[in-house]
């Protein structure tokens, strides 16, 4: 059957690009829970931290919207599935096996072959190689379910309830993110369900795209605003806790259910701002736009690879005793492994077979 040629997004590769720069400023900002006391240094790391975590929720929206677009009507499940295990599975398991080695170096020097196995074969099926490779298990549960979401999008787009379908999905989703901050939640690995909304959202956003793209520019410095004020608002939650004597790590876990309740607001509020400033830079041709275009271009590379030099870049500050505890520590670790991220991924860009290593395909050397 034809299908006609779907219009480009420009905007989306700038929201790439932001959400992996913020991806990269939570994995730099996050050591400020290394720092013993509290202060200013903490506070204004917490802040970036607590803003940034609008990468993967980001990530998760685009991926809604992208599937929605492509995949919406009477579409092979073969082929379908087919093309997500194509551009996931490879990269994933590639990394997993890095980073196992990465991680634990010394340790496999001294193990036996199937100790070494095992312990590869667990972090692939946990998704624990790398800190950063949880987000493969919600991806991969979203691509699983994506057939039966669309179905029920579909259905309720049909009885003209589709608001009503993500105002459930975003209680669903709230009550979930409450009951994970409680004893008594049981331990089920259904991460998808912490973003479900967001994925809905994303399909929304698809179809509501031209409407979003004419509606909102001139509430840029309103949506600035809330998502300042919202963060100041979730963080109070966690100043409160390290100011009466807790370490980080140490604070109670409902002390973040109040904060709960106030995430999808920033995030709907920075989804909001961001796109404004990604068709603020759409077909501009400034040294920013082209920069933020080109990183969100080689973004799925650059989340892969960005521990190495992230981890890199700290043990060699430690060298020269810049910790935690240094303001030169966090933009210095910020720009490098920004810019070496991105240096890396776009050489391994020109190898044969990038595409099963960084999920980019160069198209100069492309292949079906």
């Amino acid at each position: 059957m034809y299908r006609a040629k779907l219009r480009t997004i420009e905007e989306i590769n700038y929201l790439r690009g932001f959400g992996v720069l913020a991806v990269i400023a939570i994995h730099t900002t996050g050591y400020f829970t290394e720092i013993k006391s509290y202060n200013t240094l903490v506070l204004l790391n917490l802040w970036t931290d607590i803003f940034s975590q609008f990468a993967v929720p980001l990530f998760i929206l685009i991926s809604g919207l992208v599937l929605a677009r492509k995949y919406r009507h009477d579409f092979s499940l073969t082929k379908f599935y087919k093309k997500r295990i194509r551009s996931i599975i490879p990269q994933y398991l590639t990394f997993s096996v890095l980073y196992t080695v990465f991680n634990n170096y010394a340790a496999m020097q001294s193990n036996s072959l199937s100790t070494n196995f095992s312990l590869v074969l667990n972090n692939i099926l946990h998704s624990s190689a790398s800190y950063h490779l949880w987000f493969f298990s919600i991806i991969i549960q979203f691509y699983i379910l994506y057939p039966i979401i669309i179905k029920i999008y579909a259905f309720c787009q049909r009885l003209d309830r589709t608001e009503f379908l993500l105002a459930f999905l975003l209680i669903i989703q709230t009550l979930w993110m409450l009951g994970i901050h409680t004893t008594s939640f049981p331990s089920i690995r259904l991460n998808f369900m912490s973003f479900v909304f967001y994925f809905g959202l994303g399909i929304y956003s698809g179809d509501h795209f031209d409407q979003l793209k004419k509606g909102s520019n001139r509430l840029t410095p309103l949506f600035l605003i809330t998502s300042l004020a919202l963060t100041l608002g979730v963080s109070s939650f966690v100043i409160i806790g390290l100011t009466t004597g807790y370490r980080y790590n140490s604070i109670p876990p409902y002390f973040f259910m109040g904060a709960e309740l106030i995430y999808p607001v920033l995030r709907i509020s920075t989804f909001l701002l961001l796109f404004n400033l990604a068709a603020r830079l759409a077909g501009k041709k400034s040294i920013l736009a082209k920069v933020v275009y080109r990183i969100g271009d080689y973004s799925f590379g650059i989340y892969l690879i960005h521990i190495f030099f992230n981890q890199y870049a700290i043990k060699l500050l430690k060298n020269n005793a810049i910790d935690y505890n240094n303001w030169v520590f966090y933009p210095s670790v910020l720009a490098f492994t920004v810019v070496f991220s991105y240096l890396a991924v776009r050489l391994i860009n020109y190898i044969p077979y990038s595409y099963y290593i960084i999920g980019r395909r160069n198209k100069s050397n492309s292949f079906s």
